[in-house]
């Protein structure tokens, strides 16, 4: 089973007025991003409705910290260090988790073809690529709310691992490497909106997931 995890603290306590530690369904958590069936996709990834309750105002929390990101280098990298987005965590025993994470890139990382074994490319923004375990995907901006990207776009991108607890195993198949894609898709359409992106990153309203022939051999992901 699969749970994902956004990097926000679900929330405890136990008083008669804090709100339950639990959620029954995708679309309450992470500022409402999830919808349809990419809610369902979720639920069907972490094998459960029932989700640990996590916090809000990730949209702006997120934009904030790619401009501030961009700001200080808008030629650079930031992976390791990058900006956690939400999490998504089964409440029930043996579900996983699946963390998403938002940073930025540099121009040649969308240029090479290569990518790790477990990874299958997708077209769709800049760059996609969907594995059942773990997914990337690229995109730029050009917004008034980064100085310069009219001239230089920022390069945004999202991703995503699935993990749980030991012994637990993501089924690698096309149907969980899409419904993991589809997750990533409706986040980083939701953060391009927040940014005031142009045509909105160059992300379909509406997701069209389409392979690629992929005519090189698998490599490691870029360094940081």
């Amino acid at each position: 089973m699969l749970v994902l995890s956004l990097g926000v603290s679900a929330c405890g306590g136990g008083g008669e007025d804090e709100e339950p530690r639990f959620v029954v369904g995708a679309e309450k958590l992470c500022d409402g991003i999830l919808s349809g069936d990419v809610a369902r996709s979720v639920e069907a990834l972490v094998g459960t409705e029932t989700l640990w309750r996590t916090g809000n105002d990730v949209l702006e929390d997120t934009a904030s910290a790619i401009k501030d990101f961009y700001a200080e280098s808008p030629d650079g990298r930031k992976y390791v260090g990058s900006k956690d987005f939400c999490r998504f965590a089964g409440y029930s025993r043996g579900a996983g988790q699946m963390d998403i994470n938002f940073g930025i890139y540099r121009a040649e990382d969308v240029l090479s073809t290569g990518h790790s074994a477990q990874e299958h490319p997708y077209r769709l923004g800049k760059r996609a690529l969907a594995g059942s375990g773990a997914s990337r995907l690229y995109f730029e901006c050009v917004t008034a709310q980064m100085e310069g990207s009219d001239e230089q776009p920022a390069r945004i991108n999202v991703s995503s691992k699935i993990s749980g607890p030991p012994g637990w195993k993501s089924e690698d198949t096309r149907a969980v490497r899409e419904a993991h894609l589809s997750v990533l898709h409706a986040t980083a359409l939701a953060v391009a909106k927040k940014l005031g992106c142009e045509n909105n990153g160059g992300l379909p309203e509406k997701v069209v997931l389409e392979p690629m022939a992929d005519p090189a051999e698998p490599e490691s992901a870029p360094a940081t």
